[in-house]
C-alpha cells in the first residue's frame, strides 16, 4: 500500500515539475508574439447598477442617494439636472405643459426641453450637445457635456470615476468681455440712466442685431486715436461707435446689457485689413495695410 502512495506521489511531482518547466520555458521577454493580443476590459458601472459614481461640486461631495449618475449605451454621462444647478445656485423653473425647463441665476438664463437636443442660453440660438434632456426616474437628467459648454464650468473626471464639478474658476459668470462696432440708432433716458440701443454688424451671428447696452458711471467713452474722454452728452444718434460690453444679457428683445467702454469712431475709418508693413521716418509713421 505505501508502495502504490509513493508511486502516485511521485508521479504528482513529476507532472507538477513538467508543467512548471514547461511555463518557465515558455517566457521570453525578448519574443516577438504574431497573434492578437486579447485585453480584458472592465465595464463602468452608474448609479442604477449599484456601483455608485461619485459626484463632488466645489469639492464638497453630495449624498449618494440624491446624485444618482448613469451612463446611456453609447457612453455619456448624464447627470441629475436640479442638484447639480440648485447646488451651484441657480434656480429651476418646471412647465409640465411644455416639459421645459427654465434656469436663472441673477441675469443668466438657461432653457431646456425634454427630449430636445436645443439648450438655449441667453438670447442666442439654441446649442446641440448631441444628446436631448431626459427623464428616468422622475429627475431630469442631462449630458456631463452641459456642464462644460452651456454653464461653461470645469469638470474633471479622476481616476476612480469620481466626478468634479468646479465653478470657482471658469462659468458663464467670468466669460470675456464681447464687442461689437455700429450706430447709435437711439438713446434713451430712463430714471436718470442713459441706455443707447446699437445696431451691430457681428450681432446678426447671434441671432439679433440690435442691443441695448446701459451706460453707467463706470463706462469709459472715449477717442480710440488718443484716449482722450469723450462726454456722455457728446453722444449723438447716428455715431459709428466700437463698444466693448459684458457677456450677461436680459432674454428680452433687444437683449439688455451694460457697455464698459464705448469707442467713438466719428471721422475715423473703421477698416479691416492686415498691417504687412510699418515704415518711420523722421517726421512720420506709415502703417501699410492690405
Amino acid at each position: 500500500m505505501k508502495s502504490k502512495k509513493l508511486i502516485g506521489i511521485t508521479l504528482m511531482g513529476i507532472t507538477l515539475a513538467s508543467s512548471m518547466s514547461f511555463s518557465f520555458a515558455e517566457y521570453n521577454p525578448n519574443k516577438v508574439i504574431n497573434e492578437p493580443i486579447t485585453t480584458l476590459s472592465i465595464k463602468q458601472q452608474d448609479s442604477f447598477k449599484k456601483t455608485h459614481i461619485n459626484l463632488i461640486i466645489n469639492n464638497k461631495a453630495l449624498n449618494h442617494e440624491e446624485t444618482k449618475v448613469y451612463m446611456k449605451k453609447n457612453g455619456v454621462t448624464m447627470l441629475p439636472l436640479r442638484l447639480i444647478v440648485e447646488t451651484l445656485g441657480y434656480q429651476l423653473k418646471w412647465n409640465a405643459e411644455n416639459r421645459e425647463i427654465e434656469i436663472t441665476k441673477g441675469a443668466h438664463w438657461i432653457m431646456v426641453k425634454i427630449d430636445k437636443d436645443q439648450y438655449t442660453f441667453g438670447r442666442m440660438s439654441p446649442i446641440a450637445l448631441g444628446t436631448a434632456p431626459e427623464i428616468k426616474d422622475g429627475k431630469t437628467y442631462v449630458p456631463l457635456n452641459f456642464i462644460t459648454d452651456i454653464l461653461k464650468i470645469d469638470v474633471i473626471r479622476d481616476e476612480t470615476g469620481t466626478i468634479h464639478i468646479n465653478n470657482k474658476k471658469n462659468s458663464i459668470e467670468n466669460l470675456s468681455i464681447l464687442e461689437t462696432t455700429g450706430k447709435i440708432v437711439e438713446i434713451q433716458k430712463i430714471n436718470e440712466r442713459t441706455r443707447i440701443l446699437v445696431k451691430g454688424k457681428q450681432l446678426k451671428n447671434v441671432g439679433y442685431d440690435i442691443i441695448a447696452l446701459n451706460i453707467t458711471k463706470d463706462t469709459k467713452i472715449k477717442n480710440p486715436i488718443d484716449n482722450t474722454l469723450v462726454a456722455l452728452k457728446d453722444l449723438k444718434k447716428g455715431d459709428e461707435i466700437r463698444v466693448f460690453y459684458e457677456p450677461i444679457l436680459t432674454r428680452s428683445f433687444p437683449p439688455i446689457g451694460t457697455a464698459q467702454t464705448i469707442e467713438v469712431l466719428k471721422d475715423i475709418a473703421v477698416k479691416d485689413g492686415k498691417i504687412t508693413d510699418i515704415r518711420i521716418d523722421e517726421k512720420t509713421s506709415k502703417v501699410l495695410d492690405r
